[in-house]
């Protein structure tokens, strides 16, 4: 039987098709893509751009002009061309393993990024995020999809010191709110990606009216860090593969718990609020 030839993943063939149509600008962006397929997959637009020698604007034209609504389609597009399911799943995991196997490589992915995120934390801009939001008047806790569950956690810790805090986790929500803030105000914008647009526009709002803005994202370059005047990052590679990220989520709140008892240590002279809360919520059990 013949071999079969090489598989050429289709949103690459179609970059390869429509080449000549492509502004001398936007053909540096897709020959970027098709040089380097895999590592894209991992950069957000703003990483991208910078390797490209071209701007944020023009990655995200580019991407239109092939088809897609944006540069986050682009590299879901690119990661389902590139790998498995299963692959998708988890980039270790074959279909052989056991449940013993997937169980330790889960728990291994998961110890990596802990420690990698550890290891790369700035230390001066968490303590800076930590001034921010003792300081502040009310803080907005930003956060949609897949963020949902770290902002509701954060709005529940700072709640539990005593600081005005709110989740919002609806993009309309966020928008009213941001309108509102002022300079004694905190933005906490979480997105995993840095790339979300509904987020990055509320995040401008806020700004224009003053507030501060922490951001927690995946290290590296991105459109949210850019607008925030506290950059955090936790340091997983899971966007890979796939958009929801167990690693990431649990860095995300290994860094959330280290501000809260920040925080609380820096204010132990609330002894006495904390008493109240504690015989409060012990009302609520047997």
């Amino acid at each position: 039987m013949e071999q079969e030839a090489e598989r050429v993943p289709a949103l690459l063939q179609k970059i390869k098709t429509l080449h000549s149509a492509f502004s001398p600008t936007e053909r540096r962006v897709m020959d970027y893509i098709s040089a380097n397929p895999e590592q894209v997959i991992y950069l957000s637009v703003a990483e991208l751009a910078e390797r490209s020698k071209v701007s944020d604007a023009a990655v995200i034209r580019a991407c239109r002009r092939l088809g897609v609504s944006g540069y986050q389609e682009l590299k879901v597009s690119l990661a389902q061309d590139l790998v498995s399911p299963l692959q998708r799943i988890h980039e270790e995991i074959k279909p052989d393993d056991t449940s013993a196997a997937v169980l330790d490589k889960i728990f291994r992915g998961v110890a990596y990024t802990l420690k990698y995120t550890h290891d790369t934390v700035n230390l001066q801009e968490l303590e800076r995020a930590v001034a921010a939001i003792q300081q502040a008047n009310r803080v907005a806790v930003f956060g949609l999809g897949n963020s949902h569950a770290i902002a509701i956690d954060l709005q529940h810790k700072l709640m539990r010191l005593g600081i005005h805090a709110t989740a919002y986790t609806d993009n309309h929500m966020q928008a009213i709110e941001a309108s509102y803030l002022t300079e004694r105000d905190v933005v906490f914008a979480i997105s995993h990606s840095g790339s979300s647009r509904d987020i990055v526009d509320s995040v401008r709002l806020a700004r224009a009216g003053g507030a501060q803005v922490i951001s927690l994202t995946n290290i590296g370059r991105s459109p949210l860090s850019r607008e925030s005047d506290i950059a955090l990052h936790t340091a997983s590679q899971e966007t890979k593969y796939h958009i929801v990220a167990l690693s990431s989520r649990i860095a995300q709140m290994a860094l959330v718990d280290t501000i809260y008892t920040i925080l609380a240590l820096h204010r132990q002279n609330s002894v006495e609020g904390f008493d109240r809360l504690e015989k409060a919520l012990g009302q609520k059990k047997y």
